[in-house]
């Protein structure tokens, strides 16, 4: 099934200094920003909720104001891997808008979110006036295609352990607008390409080798060397 969920709108104004803080509006003069603040329509979303499903029409970019996304594929037999988390500051459904077609993957909030859209035509409009809203595209476009492919170089090259240990570097000094990045074993299977069962097994390896440790619900890096050197081994 493909479809769009229309996300509630969040009565409440497009902040234009967090606009400042993407890279997506690096160097825009006030007027453009201006401009850009009255196109966008703040809403709002509620935690799993879907934004919309792969292959939807792409109709929207979206700028995270607060919260976070997940950008994830899922198979026939329902197997998720998650492409991207999306944080404050930064954008999503930009590939599916500038190809003019449908959006490659779903997106949904891992968290009550609030969202910055932007329709279809407007951003086109606003590449086509502004050079630097252009440059701008052109890196972010670079950023992420770089981004997919040490996603494809992790999944094809680099073992579970090694991709597990990337994952919670990677996510160790991150955080969300409401508080510390959360992240179900299940969630840790689908952004490294394997099952729960296989995360656990590997969280218990590590942890029985005392390279991390669990607090309640947290997970408490103990020996970054050691997970940086599993994370180079293939």
């Amino acid at each position: 099934m493909v479809t769009e969920i229309s996300a509630r709108p969040a009565g409440r104004r497009v902040n234009r200094e967090l606009l400042r803080l993407s890279p997506f509006f690096t160097g825009l003069d006030d007027a453009i920003l201006e401009k850009i603040e009255r196109l966008m329509v703040a809403r709002s979303v509620e935690k799993h909720e879907i934004i919309w499903l792969e292959q939807a029409p792409a109709r929207m970019i979206y700028f995270v104001a607060s919260g976070l996304i997940k950008l994830f594929k899922t198979s026939t037999g329902g197997k998720e891997q998650i492409l991207r988390l999306v944080r404050p500051a930064d954008f999503f459904g930009h590939a599916g808008v500038l190809n003019g077609g449908h959006n490659p993957e779903s997106a949904q909030a891992m968290t009550p979110s609030v969202l910055y859209g932007l329709a279809s035509p407007d951003l086109k409009t606003l590449i086509g006036e502004n050079n630097q809203l252009a440059r701008n595209t052109i890196k972010l476009l670079a950023t992420e295609m770089h981004h997919y492919m040490s996603l494809v170089e992790d999944l094809s090259l680099r073992c579970v352990s090694g991709r597990l240990a990337k994952m919670l570097l990677a996510n160790s000094h991150r955080s969300i607008s409401d508080g510390p990045l959360t992240l179900t074993r299940a969630d840790m299977a689908a952004m490294t390409g394997t099952v729960r069962e296989v995360i656990g097994k590997s969280l218990k390896a590590l942890e029985d080798k005392g390279i991390i440790h669990f607090d309640r619900h947290k997970i408490v890096i103990r020996d970054r060397e050691a997970l940086k050197s599993i994370m180079r081994s293939v």
